[in-house]
């Protein structure tokens, strides 16, 4: 029995000691449950800062976005006017400067024919004054009786020139009248509204861009050296085309990379950053420059910078088309992109 009363106590005793130890290991799990959710808590606080701070930062960018798209949009505008009343300008200076040598040039025939008719010793010169008006009826001339004395002035001089001064004359009046006539084509302009109406694409299967294609980029860029030719429209096409002036101080005769023609080459281009540089003439620099400025502006409008209607950006198309052509035939043209005008050699 007492054996028996001395077993019950140790049991006892190491039933407590157990009971002890799991207590206090429970009060470690228990402290170190509460550190893992401090930290949790912690954890979860940090994030949702940094995804403030991120959406913050989100939304700034976007701002940025939206104001360096505009800034372009309307920097493009600026540029773009820009150069049209700078063609504008250029094109009324010419047209004034043809109207001086033409009246020029009828001076000059009306003075030579006066010439023969002074030196011709049969010549017999009636001269028939009109009758004197007074001060008061003079003054009082209405605008169409004046534009009458004009034209019949105008009549008699012409009168007065040999046969084929006449025509010369009348010939550049005629090709003046016609260079300031501008007519919609119908089929362009069809063209051109369901291209720029189907969102602008830059492929060439649509009427609108094959139509350029083979009309005005495929003459212009028409070289001896048709694979360089092909690798340039190809870099135009993908925007990698480099194309600077060669710095000399004397010009240098080369071999035009294009032309295969020696000529003065002030240019030089290469179609990716990891080619050579190849030298070019000024004929084969306008060429190219006159179809950089149409896949430039064609870009634009794709995407969504030009801001001008269909009938206007129809005008601009066309002035890029004719661009184009000048260039090809070796005439001088306005380029787009650029300020200055490029002059042929």
């Amino acid at each position: 029995m007492h054996r028996w009363y001395r077993s019950a106590n140790d049991f006892r005793e190491s039933t407590s000691g157990t009971s002890d130890s799991l207590l206090a290991n429970g009060e470690e799990n228990l402290e170190r449950i509460l550190q893992l959710e401090r930290e949790l808590n912690a954890a979860r606080h940090s994030i949702a800062e940094k995804e403030a701070k991120c959406n913050r930062l989100s939304e700034l960018q976007d701002h940025i976005d939206s104001e360096v798209q505009e800034l372009t949009e309307k920097l493009f505008q600026e540029a773009y006017k820009m150069v049209n009343e700078a063609e504008s300008r250029r094109a009324k200076a010419e047209k004034l400067l043809a109207e001086s040598r033409l009246k020029v040039d009828m001076l000059s025939a009306e003075v030579e024919a006066l010439k023969i008719i002074v030196k011709s010793p049969s010549a017999q010169i009636h001269v028939s004054t009109p009758p004197q008006k007074s001060g008061l009826a003079s003054r009082f001339l209405t605008p169409s009786r004046k534009e009458k004395n004009a034209v019949s002035a105008s009549g008699r001089k012409s009168a007065s020139l040999p046969a084929a001064a006449r025509e010369a004359v009348s010939s550049q009046c005629e090709e003046r009248r016609q260079d300031t006539s501008f007519e919609v084509d119908p089929v362009y302009h069809r063209e051109f509204t369901n291209w720029r109406e189907s969102g602008a694409p830059l492929e060439e299967e649509s009427p609108f861009l094959s139509r350029v294609m083979v009309e005005e980029i495929g003459p212009c860029l028409n070289f001896d050296n048709t694979e360089l030719a092909k690798q340039v429209l190809s870099a135009i096409k993908m925007n990698t085309l480099e194309l600077e002036p060669v710095k000399e101080a004397k010009p240098t005769v080369r071999i035009c990379a294009l032309s295969n023609v020696p000529r003065f080459c002030p240019y030089r281009l290469r179609v990716s950053g990891d080619t050579e540089w190849c030298f070019i003439s000024m004929l084969a620099r306008n060429r190219i420059a006159s179809v950089c400025d149409f896949f430039t502006y064609m870009r634009y409008v794709n995407k969504g910078i030009v801001k001008s209607g269909i009938h206007d950006s129809y005008w601009d198309v066309v002035n890029l088309r004719k661009n184009m052509a000048l260039a090809k035939l070796g005439l001088g043209f306005v380029p787009k992109t650029g300020g200055a005008r490029a002059e042929n050699r």
